[in-house]
């Protein structure tokens, strides 16, 4: 027999099928204001919480001492997207991601004001492929009536210790979404 068997037996190592990488994923973000988007895609970090896939809990009934399991509801029919944003300051000395950012929550409720905006007109909507090394879409993810929540994370602290580029964590609601995985039926 020629050749290493551990390699042959392998269905993935002989087709040569490509790894699922992390890294190789782009993200359009559309904002109620029109934000440039390829811009905002230029400082997408990281996004976490594309567990799209809700999971419920079981319903038990007991008869005499026999336990039955039937699926239950799901606890919840949404999901928190968090993405992290690198940060610069453009020509004008404008922190650019984080004013667009900020104008979006404000369209949520402004602090400073206290107003409060329409759902119809804060939410945005996002654009998630992910690809393989030469670009060939897998799957396709997109975020329909998002919104960011909660605070905007990395921006209440300064410190002299470190040299570090700042990075700006914001979570997305989302209530919809549509996702395409090339064979999933």
């Amino acid at each position: 027999m020629s050749g290493l068997p551990h390699y042959n037996n392998s269905k993935a190592a002989v087709n040569k099928y490509e790894p699922v990488t992390v890294n190789m994923f782009d993200v359009t973000l559309f904002t109620p204001d029109g934000d440039d988007a390829a811009l905002m895609l230029e400082h997408v970090r990281s996004i976490s919480g594309l567990g799209l896939e809700q999971s419920w809990d079981p319903i038990n009934q007991k008869y005499k001492q026999a336990d039955r399991s039937y699926a239950g509801i799901p606890g919840q029919t949404y999901i928190d997207v968090t993405i992290t944003f690198t940060l610069n300051l453009n020509d004008a000395n404008e922190n650019y991601i984080y004013n667009a950012l900020r104008r979006w929550r404000n369209r949520v409720w402004n602090p400073l004001t206290g107003e409060m905006g329409l759902k119809k007109d804060y939410c945005g909507s996002a654009l998630i492929v992910m690809y393989n090394r030469v670009g060939d879409v897998y799957r396709k993810i997109v975020l329909k009536d998002i919104f960011p929540h909660g605070e905007m994370n990395n921006l209440d602290e300064l410190n002299y210790d470190t040299a570090d580029a700042t990075e700006l964590a914001v979570i997305f609601r989302c209530d919809n979404w549509d996702d395409t995985s090339n064979g999933l039926t």
